[in-house]
């Protein structure tokens, strides 16, 4: 079994310190986003990856591979319990195309910290890259801003985009979840024919704590410098692995 200490090596952060406090949950947190990418090439190539973290963490720490919100966030969960934190994993509705998706669709984390919940994410691809707390209202975050609403054991997030407008992004419940229970929804998006998941192999990376990025997928490699406008390169597919090893180091 994977240790913390093996974790932090791989996230490149000093597992000498002991503190479970506001600072170390952002260290970690930038640590990890500017580490692992989140990628799906193991369900694109239909490898079998599960919600276990017996799966994940030997993936992410010992291959030095990304993965998809079940694994990052399901090993990232572990890792903050390791070290001190009070951590949740909970359920999470994406905000598409066709409206708001199922429940269990996106596995986010839900740090406790002195009195405060704060969500914590490194699964979700371009997302915050910070803690946000969580308590109604606009609050400041990278790569964007970020607005909350909270009804009960219920919340909403919002970010705000460059033009100025709002826009839907996550809602989700505060029931702490088992990794079990995203297995049948896992297992459906890796499965289900015609699903982006499948169809198309990704990999993005966050590049810099200002919200610099850089994203891969087939025929376009994007790049973000700080927390501007993509600059899109249309690539060949005959070069996606060299720049997935260029870039990825996968």
């Amino acid at each position: 079994m994977v240790s913390a200490a093996q974790y932090l090596q791989r996230i490149g952060v000093d597992a000498g310190e002991q503190r479970a406090d506001l600072a170390r949950l952002r260290d970690l947190q930038l640590a990890h986003l500017l580490t692992v990418p989140f990628e799906n090439l193991d369900v694109f190539h239909r490898r079998g990856v599960t919600t276990d973290v017996e799966w994940s963490l030997p993936k992410i720490v010992e291959r030095r591979r990304g993965g998809w919100c079940f694994e990052l966030n399901g090993a990232f969960g572990w890792l903050l319990r390791e070290v001190g934190f009070d951590v949740h994993y909970v359920s999470c509705q994406v905000w598409g195309a066709d409206g708001w998706g199922p429940a269990l669709d996106h596995c986010a984390l839900v740090v406790h910290l002195d009195g405060d919940r704060w969500f914590v994410d490194v699964g979700f691809g371009d997302c915050c890259m910070v803690p946000v707390r969580m308590e109604y209202g606009e609050h400041d975050a990278v790569p964007r801003r970020v607005r909350f609403e909270i009804d009960g054991d219920s919340f909403r997030m919002s970010e705000l985009a460059l033009d100025g407008t709002w826009g839907e992004s996550l809602q989700g419940t505060f029931q702490p979840r088992n990794m079990d229970d995203f297995t049948p929804r896992s297992e459906f998006l890796k499965t289900e024919p015609g699903l982006a998941w499948t169809q198309r192999q990704f990999a993005t990376l966050a590049t810099a704590p200002d919200g610099s990025r850089i994203t891969l997928r087939n025929g376009v490699l994007r790049v973000r410098e700080g927390c501007g406008e993509f600059v899109d390169t249309p690539v060949d597919d005959s070069q996606f692995d060299a720049l997935l090893s260029e870039h990825f180091q996968l």
